[in-house]
């Protein structure tokens, strides 16, 4: 089996990271390979960084918040090529798409954007999953998990008005870039998304073998 490139997007508080948990676990259960990118990356350099910005110990331009967005996905380029030539199913809880989104949302030139993404030349995903819901359903998710976890709404996360902006890019993503979307509605009961998923990725891996 050749390997395939999962991608979880939409907006915090979405369920990104609860379905790329139980897609992971149904694939394991199933004897795949199965590999988990989150970004940002947190115990990078890169996202070190990123997480200070978030939670207001530093300010950062939308120019450097695009780059080190865009580096802490570029240093596993490598890993996640290795990966998929292996035959590997990796599954990316967010991944450019976020990075054009949210820091064009912040003020970084959309065509710029897009264009540094192009000429990097990013393994393109084999199946993008969008993860719509209400922003006021995800901002009260977020609100949630974050108390949960003692911990306060990042600078991305406490302004819905943003979090509207941020879907209007993702609109316009979708129209401009050839991508294999699927659209799901992320309000819906977690195990319900998730066998819509796992019926999506199962189909695809059977058009790779």
């Amino acid at each position: 089996m050749k390997g395939v490139l999962i991608n979880f997007e939409g907006v915090d508080g979405s369920g990104k990271r609860t379905q790329s948990r139980l897609l992971k676990d149904a694939l394991l259960q199933r004897g795949f390979k199965v590999a988990v990118f989150s970004y940002p990356d947190y115990g990078s350099e890169y996202g070190k960084r990123i997480k200070a910005f978030l939670e207001r110990e530093v300010e950062l331009s939308a120019e450097e918040q695009f780059l080190l967005f865009l580096l802490d996905i570029v240093k596993d380029q490598g890993r996640v090529r290795g990966l998929l030539q292996d035959g590997w199913v990796v599954i990316l809880d967010r991944y450019f798409l976020s990075t054009l989104a949210y820091q064009s949302a912040s003020g970084f030139d959309y065509e710029a954007a897009k264009e540094v993404v192009k000429l990097l030349n990013l393994t393109t995903p084999s199946l993008v999953f969008y993860l719509e819901v209400p922003v006021e359903t995800a901002y009260r998710r977020k609100g949630e998990q974050n108390r949960t976890n003692d911990r306060a709404n990042d600078r991305f996360e406490s302004n819905t008005e943003f979090l509207e902006k941020i879907e209007g890019v993702y609109e316009r993503l979708f129209n401009d870039l050839p991508l294999s979307l699927v659209r799901l509605n992320g309000a819906e009961e977690p195990h319900k998304v998730a066998e819509k998923v796992l019926f999506a990725v199962e189909a695809l891996v059977k058009t790779t073998t």
